[in-house]
């Protein structure tokens, strides 16, 4: 009988599909496990009348969608939005790693918004903050350098909500060394793993470039990139850190060593984490068109 039943309301999903208005009084069907009339459904478009089925049916018909109801995390697209704040409201980053002269704090849920940049086999999703931080990060010098790429995972981190988010990381980070045992080029070496976040997130929203979230000054709007540099054109040599301009580009870098004249110097910028959501999640709502519209989690 169910299986009976099954064919049944894919006959009528056909024929809301195909006519997408109510029809007469005249029953469609019944049975012994459930009546479906037709005057009950008042209805006038596919979407509303998808969910009245559900709702009389006690689930989504089987091959479809239900508005309303929850959806497997598969039907997001690369580019979607979606809306997700993080656990935190403060997180400390110490100036012990950082090489500045005082702790900073920062607030992770203020990065609410996402786009999804990754759908991974494992039923996994990545996604990249749509917007960056609205404070930066202060770091300096060798000890800056030194620890740069495992800060900005640990900010990264701070993003987490443990209800929805599998791992974490910042834009750039694939498997550099996140801190140097000493400051030297074998210990703390130029890497290029950066380049893999970096086409990722071209490839599925066009460009790198982003504003700072709402509060934040955009007419400065350089973020980290998790990579460090080498340069050798004098008086500049020394070693550097990767950023992303306020016009999107990638290939500019900022030097916290200057091995010419031996000066360290301060980087002051705010960052863009990148999360990966458990294949388990289901969305809860919205069609992740748009920033308004953003799928929201269960």
């Amino acid at each position: 009988m169910k299986k009976r039943i099954k064919q049944i309301i894919g006959v009528i999903i056909g024929i809301i599909i195909g006519i997408s208005t109510t029809v007469g009084a005249t029953t469609i069907f019944n049975s012994k496990d459930i009546t479906y009339s037709s005057d009950k459904t008042t209805k006038t478009n596919v979407k509303d009348s998808l969910d009245e089925l559900y709702n009389k049916t006690g689930k989504c018909p089987e091959g479809q969608y239900c508005f309303g109801k929850s959806m497997p995390l598969s039907i997001v697209e690369i580019g979607d939005y979606i809306s997700m704040t993080p656990t935190s409201t403060i997180y400390t980053v110490s100036k012990s790693l950082t090489g500045y002269t005082s702790d900073q704090t920062i607030n992770p849920s203020e990065l609410n918004l996402w786009r999804v940049i990754k759908k991974n086999e494992n039923g996994t999703v990545e996604m990249i903050s749509h917007y960056t931080s609205r404070v930066g990060i202060q770091i300096y010098g060798k000890i800056g350098y030194m620890n740069y790429i495992g800060i900005l995972n640990k900010v990264a981190a701070a993003h987490t909500n443990d209800k929805y988010i599998q791992s974490t990381r910042h834009i750039g980070y694939s498997n550099q060394i996140e801190y140097c045992s000493e400051f030297s080029d074998t210990a703390c070496p130029v890497d290029t793993g950066a380049e893999t976040d970096v086409s990722l997130v071209e490839n599925a929203l066009g460009t790198l470039k982003a504003e700072r979230v709402s509060g934040g000054n955009n007419s400065n709007n350089y973020y980290m990139i998790s990579s460090r540099g080498y340069r050798t054109d004098d008086p500049w040599t020394g070693y550097d850190v990767r950023f992303v301009d306020i016009s999107g580009r990638y290939t500019v870098t900022h030097s916290l060593q200057n091995q010419y004249n031996g000066t360290e110097s301060l980087l002051d910028m705010v960052y863009r984490p990148i999360l990966t959501i458990k294949s388990s999640v289901k969305i809860a709502s919205g069609d992740g068109k748009s920033a308004e519209t953003a799928y929201t989690l269960e």
